[in-house]
């Protein structure tokens, strides 16, 4: 296969026109996912910031089990969008 090199003279508004119309379908290829689309998973420092607590807070919480929270090979994680929904209700149990 044979690489062809093409030379184009082009004006400076035109390769602005070229690059905003190619950014514009690159764009609309793939969207962009907003934030609040996906939910993230939170170690206890993010947790803790998210929702306005101290990290002992947190872990005492957590041994009472009245906060939404996993355990994966002994670390806690925490779901974005669970916590907010706690906060959102007031819960104080699961």
């Amino acid at each position: 296969m044979m690489d062809t090199t093409v030379l184009i003279s082009l004006s400076g508004q035109q390769l602005h026109e070229l690059i905003e119309s190619s950014v514009r379908k690159a764009l609309q290829v793939q969207p962009i996912p907003k934030p609040d689309d996906t939910d993230t998973l939170l170690d206890t420092k993010e947790a803790a910031q998210l929702i306005k607590y101290k990290e002992t807070s947190i872990y005492g919480l957590v041994k009472r089990k009245k906060i939404p929270f996993c355990k994966i090979e002994g670390k806690l994680l925490f779901s974005r969008q669970k916590l907010l929904e706690w906060v959102a209700k007031g819960q104080n149990e699961l």
